[in-house]
C-alpha cells in the first residue's frame, strides 16, 4: 500500500508527499527493529532470572548441606566420647545404658561429607548461558564458589582412608544382630528407649580395650569430624551469602 502511494506520488511529482511516505517508512522500520530488539533483550532478561532462581535454589540446597554437615559433626562426636568413656572405664560411665553404647560404636565413625549442588551452574557453562548473567561481579562470585567447594572434596579420600580404619578397628566388636540394631535405630531420641538385643557388656569392654588401635582411630576420627565441620560451615555460611546476592539482583 505504502509502495503504490510512493509511485502515485512520483507519477504527480508531489515530491513532499514522497518525503514524508519515505520518512513514514523509515520511523516503521526503525519502530519495528526496536520491538524486535526489546522483546529479544525481554527473552534473555527472563531466561536470566530462570536461571537464577535455580542458583538460588541450588545455594539454599547447599546452605540445608552445610548446616546438616556440622549437626552430623557434633552427633559423631558425642557417640566417639560415649565409646571413649565406656572404654576409660570412668565412674560416670555407669549412666551409659547398654542401648546408648551399642548405638555409639558403629556411628562414632560416621562421616558425613557436604558435597555441594552445582548442576545448574555446570549446565549454564556447557550451554554458553552464563554469559545472560549481567554482574560480572555475581558471575565471578559464582565462579569462586564453586571452585571452592571442588578444592575442598580434594581430602575426601584421606577422610574415608580414616573411616575405613576406624571399620577395620571394630570389626567383630558387635554382632550382626547388634550392628544391625544399631544401624536401625541411629537417630533415636534421648525419650526413645526400643529394646537392645542381648548384650554382654563386660565381653564387649574386655575385647574393645585389647585392641589400642580402637582409641587411636577414635581421637583421629575426631581430627575428621573437625575437618568436616569446617567445611559444612564453611558451605553454609558462603551459600548463605551468595544467595542474598542472588535474591538482591533478582530483585532489581
Amino acid at each position: 500500500m505504502i509502495l503504490r502511494r510512493v509511485i502515485e506520488h512520483v507519477r504527480t511529482q508531489n515530491w513532499t508527499a514522497v518525503a514524508l511516505d519515505f520518512v513514514i517508512v523509515v520511523v516503521g522500520v526503525f519502530i519495528g527493529i526496536q520491538l524486535g530488539n526489546w522483546n529479544d533483550a525481554r527473552a534473555l532478561r527472563d531466561r536470566e532470572k530462570n536461571y537464577l532462581e535455580q542458583l538460588l535454589i541450588d545455594l539454599e540446597s547447599d546452605h540445608a548441606t552445610g548446616e546438616r554437615g556440622i549437626a552430623s559433626a557434633a552427633l559423631v562426636d558425642a557417640a566417639a566420647e560415649i565409646f571413649l568413656e565406656a572404654l576409660d572405664g570412668a565412674p560416670s560411665a555407669a549412666g551409659i545404658s547398654d542401648a546408648e553404647l551399642i548405638r555409639a560404636v558403629p556411628f562414632a565413625g560416621y562421616a558425613y561429607l557436604p558435597q555441594g549442588n552445582p548442576t545448574t551452574y555446570n549446565e549454564m557453562i556447557s550451554t554458553g548461558a552464563l554469559g545472560l548473567m549481567r554482574s560480572v561481579e555475581l558471575k565471578r562470585a559464582f565462579g569462586e564458589y564453586y571452585a571452592r567447594l571442588s578444592a575442598g572434596r580434594q581430602w575426601d579420600a584421606l577422610l574415608r582412608d580414616e573411616q575405613f580404619a576406624y571399620r577395620a578397628a571394630i570389626r567383630g566388636l558387635l554382632t550382626r544382630e547388634q550392628f544391625a540394631w544399631a544401624r536401625a535405630h541411629a537417630a533415636l531420641s534421648p525419650g526413645e528407649s526400643p529394646p537392645e538385643p542381648e548384650f554382654d557388656r563386660t565381653e564387649f569392654l574386655e575385647k574393645a580395650r585389647s585392641r589400642p588401635e580402637i582409641i587411636d582411630s577414635l581421637h583421629s576420627m575426631g581430627a575428621v569430624q573437625q575437618r568436616l565441620r569446617d567445611d559444612s560451615r564453611d558451605m553454609a555460611d558462603r551459600a548463605e551469602a551468595l544467595a542474598a546476592r542472588v535474591k538482591a539482583e533478582l530483585e532489581r
